[in-house]
């Protein structure tokens, strides 16, 4: 046993990353097998690219140039390799990868895996790291056909592991080699990369597979992972519930491949991304492959490490501002007819009532009072003159009571706010502080400093699985939002609810940006995805997913909807002023009769006294007339 174990650590320390080689002179021997299949290969898949071959192998081991191809890329080490300079237009197209061997026999390989069977493999082995070398290759793509070749050895990693080891490098075009360097024999495996299984073909079945075999088509359940929080445009969740046209693109491809999907939230306690800026956790997870990609559209990414599926559509950053009640909310009675028009519904109240006052014969009937409380039935005994002017005025305020109420249905359905800002120097005036994540300062700071005044607030709080947008932007802050986002929050079923906050978008745009989908650095899955937008978009379901939205349907009540109480607030603010200028009306006209009256009570008594003091006089002078008679007769 202990034998056993010595000759396994010894065999595995004696591992090495294989590094190019330079390619043997030119011989003029016969093709072998491995030559003839190379050829086939590169007469298939290669045509009359500009790529080429990229050989990275042993000097010592196979006559590569016999496969005489039109370009050949090689060096004599990694390092070498990684000071070659080359641009996109020559980046391999096909890679021919010879798996480091050891001096070990084929048979020596045998014995050793089953004495070392009861050893646990590092997950990642030789093929991972040795393409993890080459993957830094200036000329080296994921997107060409790979080749590995072993060379009178096995492979050390099982099935399971190499399938992991080539999805992360994103190699999904590959064949496994096995070449016997004493008889020039092979044997060739086709991996079924998301089964994690290698089935052995012939050549012509290996070339079929190479050209016609989609290993993207059926993924067999792989799970793919996204991460989930507020703000990502076109994805939201409402009451418990998944929805947006970036989740229905989720769940077509996830058909179309037969792949399974789980949400990621990230976690307050989680200490590896303890920020409040979920696109720094957005890009951490694409970076450690813990998330497939990223439907967050408006992601800064760094190109080193991340790649994006651009969708040929743009968006920007908005501003989310709180709207404000009307706190003068009578005032805006008066505005269903402009101030001009009150100006002349007075003139001719006023004009009516001078009249009656001035010219009670010519207008001997209160029109205004008429209008108001009179009957309509004695209308006919009035004067032609009379009933001209009744008939014009009551065409007016018929007039005046229609649009009147017409606006006053308007107030039953819809709340009154404060006029809307329109640019960010506004919201710096008389507006409330803005609220940004640390990330989006950094984007946006070009843009913020040149508005002087600007009340910038961090935020020191994340969204997670159970947070509410309501709890998130909250009323007391406007906040950085993308523009397609808020427009989408902003005219949706959940803010027009009575008890949720008010919100409007600023006309003035931070910034403007494609919109791209993010994946790490040499995702397989990038093209399979970007295949399935381009015919969504091409189609035009894409764009009815925009249209029947959930959040773009417009829920603005209707005539012939039922009103509930918060609808009719308002209607009993208007109730309530009639009934104030009711008791205002009524109130003048029980002062005016009191007045009157007791004017016509003092006008009374003051007859009365003068008529009393009248005969007390008259009485006074017959007295005296007749002690005067009296006298004069004695």
């Amino acid at each position: 046993m202990k034998v056993s174990v010595v000759l396994c650590v010894l065999f595995l320390h004696r591992i090495v990353l294989t590094s190019g080689g330079g390619l043997q002179p030119i011989r003029n021997a016969a093709k072998t097998p491995l030559d003839s299949f190379l050829n086939d290969v590169m007469k298939g898949h290669l045509g009359y690219s500009a790529g080429g071959a990229c050989f990275f192998g042993s000097p010592s081991t196979v006559d590569w140039q016999a496969t005489n191809p039109r370009v050949v890329r090689h060096c004599s080490g990694v390092e070498a390799c990684l000071g070659m300079r080359s641009t996109e237009e020559t980046k391999c197209a096909m890679i021919v990868v010879v798996v480091k061997a050891s001096f070990f026999s084929v048979d020596f390989y045998l014995i050793l895996i089953l004495m070392c069977h009861h050893l646990v493999l590092p997950e990642q082995g030789r093929v991972y790291h040795q393409m993890l070398q080459l993957s830094r290759v200036a000329h080296w793509s994921s997107r060409a056909v790979h080749i590995f070749v072993w060379q009178d050895t096995m492979p050390l990693e099982n099935e399971t592991q190499l399938a992991s080891s080539l999805l992360s490098l994103g190699i999904v075009r590959v064949l496994l080699l096995h070449l016997n360097t004493r008889t020039k024999a092979i044997k060739i495996s086709f991996p079924i990369l998301f089964e994690q299984r290698s089935t052995p073909v012939d050549p012509q079945t290996a070339l079929k597979l190479l050209s016609q075999f989609n290993q993207l088509a059926n993924v067999h359940r792989y799970p793919h992972k996204t991460l989930y929080y507020v703000r990502i445009p076109y994805l939201y969740r409402y009451d418990r519930v998944f929805g947006g046209p970036d989740y229905k693109f989720l769940q077509t491809v996830l058909e179309r491949q037969n792949a399974t999907h789980t949400w990621f939230f990230h976690q307050s306690d989680d200490a590896r991304f303890n920020t409040s800026d979920l696109n720094v956790v957005d890009r951490k997870q694409l970076v450690a492959r813990r998330v497939t990609f990223s439907l967050n559209r408006l992601l800064p990414t760094d190109p080193t490490t991340m790649e994006k599926l651009y969708l040929n559509t743009f968006d920007g950053m908005c501003v989310l501002v709180p709207r404000k009640l009307l706190q003068t909310f009578i005032l805006k009675l008066w505005q269903p007819f402009s101030q001009y028009l009150w100006y002349t519904v007075i003139a001719i109240v006023l004009a009516a009532i001078i009249g009656n006052l001035t010219m009670p014969r010519l207008f001997a009937v209160n029109y205004i009072l008429a209008l108001l409380f009179g009957s309509k039935s004695d209308d006919y005994r009035l004067k032609a003159f009379d009933r001209a002017i009744l008939f014009t005025l009551d065409v007016l305020l018929f007039l005046l009571k229609e649009a009147y109420t017409a606006k006053i249905i308007t107030y039953m359905i819809q709340t009154q706010y404060e006029a809307e800002l329109d640019t960010l120097a506004q919201l710096a005036l008389g507006g409330p502080p803005l609220l940004l994540t640390p990330g989006d300062y950094e984007r946006l700071n070009e843009s913020l400093r040149t508005i002087t005044g600007l009340r910038i607030v961090m935020r020191t709080d994340f969204s997670s699985l159970t947070t509410d947008w309501r709890d998130y932007f909250r009323p007391d802050y406007a906040h950085a939002i993308p523009c397609s986002y808020g427009r989408a929050l902003v005219s949706s079923h959940a803010m027009h609810e009575s008890d949720a906050p008010k919100f409007y978008l600023l006309r003035e745009k931070l910034l403007i940006q494609p919109e791209a989908f993010s994946f790490p650095r040499h995702s397989p899955f990038m093209g399979r995805l970007s295949f399935f937008a381009a015919c969504l978009w091409e189609s035009g379901i894409f764009g009815s997913w925009l249209s029947d939205d959930y959040y773009t349907q417009d829920r603005t009540p209707t005539l012939d909807e039922v009103l509930k109480f918060e609808n009719l607030a308002s209607l009993f603010y208007v109730l309530l002023v009639g009934f104030a200028v009711a008791l205002v009306v009524f109130g003048a006209e029980q002062l005016v009769a009191l007045v009157r009256m007791r004017i016509g009570s003092k006008r009374e008594r003051k007859m009365i006294r003068k008529a009393l003091e009248f005969r007390k006089e008259k009485k006074k002078k017959i007295a005296q007339k007749a002690t005067i008679r009296y006298v004069a007769s004695k």
